[in-house]
């Protein structure tokens, strides 16, 4: 549910900020520093697993970044999804057409549902990723709170 720039060969805009914001707030305690051979502060994705593990062992994934921070300290921190009139993922077929639904205030634009109701992505970042198990138990552990709160929501 969370993404960086990582592992690239090209800036992705919001390296120069999101990185050292990362590091800053695990703080020196933390042995892993940015690689900056590419002209831009960069980590790989286990590094950054790592990062965003400490920074939640220090119990301060509350002050991540909004790109960062967990959804059950973000928008639903204080109303929780069983309150909202829709929760969808971003890649549900009629993600657009609930979004309008719920801006407007009608029901008109759900009459067409599956007709243009696919939300356009702009992150173009398509490089598969493979997840060491250590990856994958950081990633699991970091984001167990959300999926327990956000688990019937998710396409199946």
């Amino acid at each position: 549910m969370q993404r960086a720039p990582f592992d690239t060969d090209k800036e992705i805009r919001g390296h120069r900020i999101f990185v050292p914001e990362l590091l800053n707030l695990v703080g020196p305690s933390s042995n892993i520093t940015a690689r900056t051979d590419k002209g831009f502060p960069c980590l790989d994705l286990s590094e950054y697993l790592a990062v965003l593990s400490q920074i939640h062992g220090q119990g301060r994934e509350g002050l991540l970044n909004s790109h960062f921070l967990p959804q059950h300290l973000g928008c639903f921190k204080d109303v929780p999804p069983s309150m909202w009139t829709v929760v969808t993922t971003i890649s549900g077929p009629n993600a657009l057409c609930f979004l309008k639904s719920v801006v407007s205030k009608s029901t008109n634009n759900m009459s067409n549902m599956d007709d243009g109701c696919q939300m356009i992505k702009t992150h173009n970042y398509t490089r598969s990723v493979d997840l060491s198990r250590a990856d994958e138990v950081i990633l699991d552990r970091i984001t167990s709170k959300e999926y327990e709160m956000l688990g019937q929501y998710l396409d199946a």
